[in-house]
């Protein structure tokens, strides 16, 4: 084959390659959404957020700031503590509801959902406490954590909500670990009979 044959077939091969692929996303612009980004089958961890996940195993909670890359840590000792009210619930803890509607803003599946719920819920009273959320976030640390189904859909949820590369970043791990904490902050102090 002659340079120039071979030189225009290259050509031709790029300029399909393109409308190809430029199809694709015409139509997915058509459709009005484009696809949401599926998070790669194992999910690790950045550097960052391993720190992060080892924070939540001495219970300490990451928060993500006002601006993109602030990440603050909160320790057990500066949150408020109160009493429980009637009933034996802790004043500092999350529905099951509300706590599968925060992961449901997150991308989570409906299995996701359960999964990790029922993995973090340990005491099966049906809410998620400040410490049992930290206990669900430090198993995802090590090398446990690929083959961890509970750990590996929290990454997912993480990764989904973030850029969904395969890897958490700090910022994708404080994003959720902040949404627990609004969430515990918007629970009610005391309970009406």
């Amino acid at each position: 084959m002659s340079p120039l044959i071979s030189g225009l077939a290259s050509v031709a091969s790029m300029i399909f390659n393109a409308a190809s692929s430029g199809a694709g996303k015409a139509s997915a612009r058509r459709g009005g959404e484009a696809a949401a980004p599926e998070p790669s089958a194992v999910v690790r961890l950045s550097a960052e957020a391993q720190t992060l996940v080892g924070m939540a195993g001495q219970d300490v909670l990451a928060t993500q700031g006002a601006s993109a890359g602030s990440v603050t840590a909160v320790g057990r000792s500066s949150r408020q503590t109160t009493a429980a009210p009637p009933g034996g619930r802790a004043a500092a803890a999350v529905s099951k509801e509300d706590f599968q509607a925060l992961l449901t803003r997150f991308g989570a599946t409906e299995d996701q959902k359960q999964q990790i719920t029922a993995g973090c819920d340990a005491d099966k009273d049906g809410v998620i406490t400040h410490d049992e959320f930290l206990k669900g976030l430090a198993r995802t640390k090590g090398p446990q954590s690929g083959s961890d189904p509970l750990s590996q859909a929290v990454l997912q949820v993480m990764d989904r909500a973030g850029n969904a590369d395969g890897t958490v970043a700090k910022d994708e791990f404080a994003a959720l670990t902040s949404a627990f904490a609004l969430a515990e902050r918007r629970t009610p102090m005391t309970r009406t009979a």
